[in-house]
């Protein structure tokens, strides 16, 4: 794996060509549209890594297949798509490369947030302008936040914000000051609020992105420079979705675990064609060996047993906002659950394929997608939507000991 190498005058901060600021929203038929990039984006996975983002063709790809409008509202010009089909396509694009498949699946859930939650003046600015829609965004309180008469004064540094390349608009959570001091609930705790900033009043750190894994994702530090923003384009709890359907209120563990879905299942079929031809001196062709062959069939029931989890758990979170607005607790707890067991099944598989690749899941080259798949499901692994603490805390809701001021 070599160091980033970065073209000259390749600087994140650019402003965005007229492809990304007139991006698409709808598809008739997203997971077709999807399945339709594989080869395209199987070509620029190596030099996604290599640049630490999505080359211009893949960037573009995304911005005209109507891809980014997932999770847009009908009433916006969207696809609103229903987990089922949701889960599908994050799967589809992960499975071609990591970083494409995350890049979607970061930025379609912050279009989500600002599309389903923010006010008229701000969804006329994001939505109805020549800006461009597209976001990115990191939710710890790692901002300051001030009223004024005009709006919100924000400011603040924040980190990953995945998918910087093509966002317009940048998301950080500010915690509310009043004289200089944070202003608290009665419990205690800091009033966190959630804004929305425009791209040319943020600065993208662009040597902040040079990691192991997710690499071509631009997940960037940002700045919000100093800036008042409209009420319209800030958020506090209880959040009230003001556009769209029951599909809008699903969180973005179903992404995230979409996505781990989709490598993992890559990493087994790359093993299985390796496992052909990968013979060591006087021994059978490992896909000959019984002792691989029944790890590997483990491994592939594993995986599809989790898929098939994931869909139900997502799908019944659905069904709940359907028939109530917004999900119980109880079911969050479980479809957060399953996220959580899903990912960790990707990571399993991973380290599996990893060990029976022997010095083969080792090797430096861009076409070694074994090695690439290994290190995306290790970066995601260990992401906060789906780690071992939200897997806990779902499991208080299910044990019935669950703080009373857990929100999942």
């Amino acid at each position: 794996m070599a160091a980033l190498q970065r073209d000259v005058g390749d600087d994140v901060n650019n402003d965005l060509p007229e492809w990304v600021t007139s991006a698409a929203r709808f598809v008739d038929d997203p997971l077709s549209r999807a399945r339709s990039l594989r080869f395209l984006i199987e070509r620029n996975a190596s030099e996604n890594d290599r640049l630490g983002r999505l080359t211009d063709e893949s960037a573009r790809a995304l911005c005209e297949s109507g891809l980014l409008g997932l999770l847009v509202p009908r009433e916006l010009g969207g696809i609103e798509a229903d987990p089922g089909l949701y889960i599908d396509v994050i799967e589809e694009l992960s499975y071609a490369d990591g970083s494409f498949g995350w890049v979607t699946m970061a930025t379609t859930f912050t279009i989500m947030g600002a599309a389903a939650w923010l006010g008229p003046v701000a969804v006329a600015a994001m939505f109805d302008g020549r800006n461009g829609f597209a976001a990115a965004g990191q939710i710890a309180p790692n901002g300051v936040a001030e009223r004024v008469p005009e709006g919100y004064r924000i400011s603040g540094q924040f980190h990953f914000g995945s998918g910087s390349q093509l966002s317009s608009w940048f998301l950080g959570a500010f915690v509310l000051h009043e004289k200089g001091e944070p202003v608290r609930h009665a419990h205690g705790s800091p009033k966190i609020l959630w804004a929305f900033g425009p791209r040319e009043l943020v600065h993208i750190d662009p040597l902040s992105w040079d990691v192991m894994g997710l690499r071509g994702t631009a997940s960037h530090d940002f700045r919000f420079l100093d800036q008042v923003v409209h009420e319209d384009f800030v958020l506090s709890l209880p959040l009230e979705r003001l556009r769209g359907g029951a599909a809008l209120d699903i969180g973005v563990s179903m992404g995230h675990v979409s996505f781990s879905l989709g490598v993992g299942t890559r990493i087994l079929d790359e093993l299985r064609d390796l496992a052909k031809r990968k013979q060591r001196e006087g021994r059978a062709t490992l896909i000959d060996q019984p002792n691989f062959e029944r790890d590997y069939g483990m491994m592939r029931g594993e995986m599809e047993a989790a898929r098939a989890y994931v869909r139900s758990a997502f799908d019944e979170w659905h069904r709940d906002a359907q028939a109530n607005g917004t999900a119980s607790l109880e079911t969050r707890a479980k479809a957060r659950l399953a996220a959580c067991w899903g990912t960790r099944i990707s990571t399993q598989v991973a380290q599996f394929a990893y060990v029976a690749a022997g010095s083969d899941g080792l090797r430096n080259d861009p076409e070694n997608r074994l090695q690439r798949c290994y290190r995306d499901v290790g970066a995601s692994a260990v992401h906060r939507h789906v780690d071992d603490n939200v897997l806990i805390e779902a499991a208080t809701v299910l044990l019935g000991i669950a703080s009373p001021s857990l929100q999942l």
